[in-house]
Order: C-alpha cells, then sequence, then structure tokens
C-alpha cells in the first residue's frame, strides 16, 4: 500500500509540475508576443527612405524641425525643438524635458528607441545633432517628447506636464 500511494503522489507531483512549466511557457509567450507588437500609427511614422531629408514635425506642445543624411548604415539626425506658443508664453522655465526617436520596421513595429535631446532651463529653441548607427531594418521613424514646465513664480502653483508617446 505504501508503494502505491507513493507512486500516486509522485505521479500528482509530476502532472502538477508539467503543468506549471506548460502555463510557464505559454505565459511567457504571450508577453513576448504583447512586447512584439508595440507598434506606432501610421499618422505618426517619418519616413527614412530617402538618403537626406529636411521636414517638420508638429505635436500640441511642441514642432520638431528636423533633417537628416543616411550614409553607410548611419542617420545624422539634427533639428530644433520649438515650444508651442501656450508653453513659451505661458512658462518660464523647462525641466526635466527629452526628445527621443523611435526606429521602426515596415510593419511599423518598434526597432530601437534612441534620446534625442534633454534640456532644463529656459524654453528657448533647443537644437540637437546625433550621429545614430541606423538598424538596417528601419524604413521610418517616429518623436516621443516629455517634459515639465513651470511658471515664473516657482512655487509649484504654474507647473504643467507634457508627453507624446506614439506606442501602442
Amino acid at each position: 500500500m505504501f508503494k502505491e500511494g507513493f507512486h500516486v503522489k509522485t505521479g500528482l507531483l509530476c502532472l502538477l509540475s508539467v503543468t506549471a512549466v506548460a502555463l510557464l511557457i505559454v505565459t511567457l509567450q504571450i508577453i513576448a508576443a504583447d512586447a512584439g507588437a508595440r507598434s506606432v500609427s501610421p499618422e505618426y511614422r517619418l519616413s527614412i527612405e530617402q538618403p537626406r531629408y529636411s521636414g517638420q514635425w508638429k505635436g500640441y506642445d511642441l514642432t520638431v524641425e528636423y533633417s537628416y543624411t543616411k550614409e553607410q548604415g548611419q542617420i545624422d539626425l539634427s533639428g530644433n525643438i520649438r515650444f508651442a506658443t501656450y508653453l513659451a508664453l505661458g512658462y518660464s522655465r523647462l525641466h526635466d524635458f527629452r526628445l527621443g526617436a523611435i526606429f521602426l520596421d515596415e510593419n511599423g513595429s518598434i526597432v530601437e528607441e534612441i534620446g534625442l535631446a534633454t534640456n532644463r532651463g529656459s524654453l528657448d529653441p533647443i537644437p540637437f545633432k546625433r550621429k545614430i548607427n541606423l538598424p538596417s531594418n528601419a524604413i521610418s521613424m517616429a518623436f516621443t517628447y516629455q517634459g515639465n514646465a513651470t511658471s515664473s513664480g516657482g512655487n509649484g502653483a504654474g507647473d504643467t506636464s507634457f508627453s507624446f508617446y506614439p506606442i501602442h
């Protein structure tokens, strides 16, 4: 009887272990599928297929005037960030501002995210220039940003946060 009970318990433990491992594998596959599904909608994608280009991208809070040159697997990306009138006139100081570029493949899926500019201080236009090793399957990009601005009083009553993250 002891041997039979032992085999039943061992069999149940084995079955539970196999079930737990199977559930873990399925969960990891779902998480990986979700991570791989991160993409940017077509309306936010900017083509980088030409060897040279200059353009302008407008967000609610700022405009990015940019140009790029592609050469030998690299992209030289430069430009100026100009803040929207409501920020430039209503606030005096910029805190923890970040502008980034998201490189995308033909399906709009994320290939790589790169920081372009960070700044604290005035809301004057911010220049940026960055030489980036371009992922071989990147055919478009999108901009992303976040920041905080403070009014001249600095007492916290006039603070605002702003951001744009086009990934879904």
